[in-house]
């Protein structure tokens, strides 16, 4: 290629190089406007260096790290994975990645150097998912850079082992915790119909919905009365302090079976909600889906631009409650009523496991929760509780008597 040359054209200078032919013809590429020459040469030098490589900033060999995350993450993240996942893998890029390898050349990275890195956050005391999550990102952005793009040879974490971390027996013991009919009962004794907090369990408790996507449902157009169903088409999520509507995890978008008695709750809610947008009038918090899947709020005397929809929880006058809001609700369980081992995600092992224990399919199962395969269904969601026990040991008495 030629070599880049300025040249002042006028008041102002302008860089110019040859580029190749196209059709057998001269390819000239320069640019001018510039105020001063060491202007149009540090601009010039600039675009040569992208017209070398084929359109990209950097050369491959000599790329760092961190800029290749921001690559990856720029062209492939964003074009190809959900919202959630990108927002997840921004967060792991800028906490745990790039902090451990950003200085180093894409290049350089070995499987010892990762195994090491995998090593300490075991000894830092992340939990295996995390770390397994974590890995699985970086893996993601390598295994691009091998292909298609063909900067590295092979991906290095190919060959990284996360190890066994042994779970605390109270860790184990919170984790697992399924809440009995008893522990539920108290549970509604103290936060009953006129609580905030009673339509996000009984959610939970009748639908295995994960917290925030109890949260995302829309008591106008995700609950079907005649065919005694609901939708779970979104879930409540914060970003940067505002609060928008994003598909579930996994883009696990599914329609349920509802019992009557949740129904009822349902139309009870509905029908209260009515009343307290004629109590307050024009003054009434009404709540608007925008375009982009912002939750907005306003005055009902106000006009707003975007789809009304009826949260499934808010405050007498509409203000919405949110996940952050039932942080109240897990500390007066724990305290008040001497239960710290609930959890919000309790509810929905509870439901699965009480649907396990009765005789449901695994398949089904999988489709309420909203899993992305059955494995994670059998092995986090359904536990060998002592009825499933029991009712393996009367199989048996039946079969070998």
């Amino acid at each position: 290629m030629g070599e880049l040359r300025t040249r002042k054209r006028g008041n102002t200078w302008e860089w110019s190089f040859e580029g190749a032919k196209i059709g057998g013809k001269r390819n000239p590429i320069s640019k001018g406007g510039y105020r001063t020459k060491g202007e149009a040469l540090t601009a010039g030098t600039q675009a040569k260096a992208e017209y070398d490589n084929a359109g990209r900033t950097f050369s491959p060999k000599d790329i760092s790290v961190s800029d290749y995350l921001d690559y990856w993450y720029d062209n492939y993240v964003i074009t190809n994975l959900a919202h959630n996942t990108q927002v997840d893998y921004a967060g792991k890029i800028r906490v745990h990645l790039k902090p451990a390898f950003g200085k180093y050349r894409l290049a350089s990275l070995e499987p010892d150097v990762i195994q090491l890195w995998v090593d300490g956050m075991k000894r830092k005391g992340y939990s295996r998912s995390m770390i397994k999550n974590t890995l699985t990102c970086l893996s993601g952005a390598l295994k691009y850079a091998v292909r298609p793009c063909k900067y590295i040879k092979y991906n290095p974490c190919a060959d990284v082992v996360i190890p066994k971390l042994k779970t605390p027996p109270h860790q184990k013991e919170h984790t697992e915790y399924i809440c009995g009919k008893e522990d539920f009962a108290t549970i509604i004794d103290r936060f009953g119909p006129d609580s905030n907090f009673y339509l996000p369990l009984m959610t939970g408790y009748h639908c295995g919905t994960r917290l925030g996507e109890a949260y995302g449902i829309d008591l106008l157009s995700d609950v079907n009365f005649d065919k005694h169903t609901i939708s779970i088409h979104h879930q409540l999520s914060n970003e940067n302090g505002k609060w928008y509507y994003r598909p579930p995890k996994y883009d696990s978008v599914r329609t349920i079976k509802i019992l009557p008695v949740y129904e009822k709750i349902l139309k009870a809610e509905i029908r209260e909600r009515k009343k307290n947008m004629l109590r307050y009038g024009e003054y009434f918090t009404k709540t608007y889906l925008m375009q982009d899947g912002l939750i907005f709020q306003a005055p009902a005397k106000m006009q707003i631009a975007g789809k009304e929809i009826m949260p499934i929880s808010v405050k007498e006058n509409g203000e919405l409650l949110t996940p952050y809001s039932f942080k109240y609700c897990a500390k007066v369980i724990h305290e008040e009523l001497g239960n710290p081992l609930f959890h919000s995600h309790c509810l929905r092992h509870t439901h699965g496991t009480i649907l396990a224990e009765n005789g449901a399919q695994p398949k089904t199962v999988m489709e309420r929760l909203g899993h992305k395969d059955i494995k994670t269904t059998l092995e986090r969601y359904i536990f060998n509780t002592d009825k499933m026990q029991d009712d393996a040991m009367t199989i048996l008495e039946h079969a070998i008597s």
